[in-house]
């Protein structure tokens, strides 16, 4: 077999190995085929070497991004965000193991690695109840489910650069320069507009599967518009970038969407008013520290999961509070008719107390599936007792 023959061989095997790194090759001058081959065979060298380092390098990024953020040294605030990340794993639905910390910086921001690395703001801490908190960090989990660092930052290593380290000789000096641009990207990680909103969408998919209010996606959002406009912080440095970023206005009526459909169709939101069936129920008002469109989402969240479930039962109004059966939907304020509410509320109820919600999400299937693997353990782990 020629020489040419030899190496266009090797590189075709190269883009077949996907299941490790190839050992580079020796150039010569080659065809226009010749080149795509190496080329594809280089591409393909380079995104196994991040697959591998997302997949190991947890500890060597965790220590790099702490060094660049620094640690915020709050017993509290540390258990707040684990708490909040182990009912989001423990579902079964998020697949990879990360580690998560809070850095100092006031701004409201939260942020995913390579090597699983979910950093998060003190301010978002300030900012977020609990619900919105497990959205923000449920959209970075997204994020690192879907690989999205990793093919963020082999966008960096251009053509010519991974043909270079690929062909070339000397594998230290192509590993710290793979390594060096991986590090600069950690500092400056941007995901594009369609990473965004994919992440939205499992975010949203993740936090109503761990037993979130479904409203928190569009209360954050709204958050997020209140302090920043339609532009939202993007990267560990909180760099204000719009252009990789939907519009955060978007972003919320695409929530609401998801809340609708998660209701069954039966809750909206339109123009301020929670609609239960197409009737008006109410207007919440602001109350604490949250603005009358966070208690909007939220409120309305509340009837999204009772609907979800089905078989709604009449609202009644308890001192201040209106409830749902054992759901306490809303708190008044001094200045609320509760039993005007609460009348308005039961109109839309009996129109249609709802059946249980069937629509599918894509995590429903991967929650099914998780269920069958653990009723299959249990059964192999049955028999070999029995045995």
């Amino acid at each position: 077999m020629k020489q040419w023959k030899k190496k266009m061989t090797a590189a075709l095997l190269a883009v077949a190995c996907i299941s490790g790194l190839a050992a580079p090759v020796e150039v010569e001058a080659a065809t226009t085929t010749q080149k795509i081959l190496y080329g594809a065979a280089a591409l393909l060298f380079i995104s196994n070497y991040y697959q591998r380092l997302d997949d190991h390098g947890g500890q060597q990024f965790l220590a790099q991004c702490q060094q660049q953020t620094g640690v915020y040294d709050s017993a509290e605030a540390d258990n707040r965000v684990q708490d909040i990340y182990r009912n989001l794993r423990d579902t079964g639905a998020v697949d990879r193991d990360y580690k998560v910390y809070v850095a100092p910086d006031e701004d409201i921001n939260a942020s995913m690695s390579l090597g699983g690395v979910l950093c998060v703001n003190k301010g978002s801490l300030d900012a977020f109840d609990d619900d919105e908190l497990a959205y923000v960090m449920a959209h970075e989990i997204s994020h690192g489910e879907k690989r999205h660092s990793v093919n963020g930052v082999k966008k960096r290593v251009g053509l010519i650069t991974a043909l270079d380290i690929y062909l070339g000789s000397d594998a230290s000096y192509g590993e710290y320069l793979l390594g060096n641009i991986a590090a600069n990207y950690v500092s400056n990680a941007v995901f594009t507009k369609d990473q965004e909103k994919e992440a939205d969408d499992w975010g949203f998919q993740y936090l109503v599967e761990a037993g979130y209010n479904p409203g928190a996606g569009a209360a954050a959002m709204q958050v997020l518009y209140d302090k920043y406009g339609e532009s939202s912080p993007s990267g560990i440095k909180s760099v204000l970038a719009p252009g990789n970023h939907p519009k955060t206005s978007d972003r919320i009526n695409k929530n609401l969407k998801w809340m609708k459909t998660y209701s069954g169709g039966h809750v909206d939101v339109k123009d301020g008013w929670i609609l239960v069936n197409g009737e008006k129920a109410f207007q919440p008002e602001a109350a604490g520290r949250y603005t009358d469109k966070e208690r909007t989402y939220l409120t309305a969240g509340k009837l999204d999961k009772l609907y979800h479930a089905g078989q709604v039962p009449d609202a009644v109004l308890e001192d201040n509070t209106i409830y749902c059966g054992s759901t306490a939907v809303y708190s008044l304020s001094s200045s609320e008719n509760g039993k005007l509410y609460v009348d308005n509320l039961n109109k839309g109820i009996a129109k249609d107390r709802g059946e249980k919600v069937n629509e599918k999400f894509a995590i429903d299937s991967r929650k099914a599936k998780v269920a069958a693997d653990q009723a299959k353990a249990e059964k192999q782990a049955a028999t070999v007792s029995a045995d």
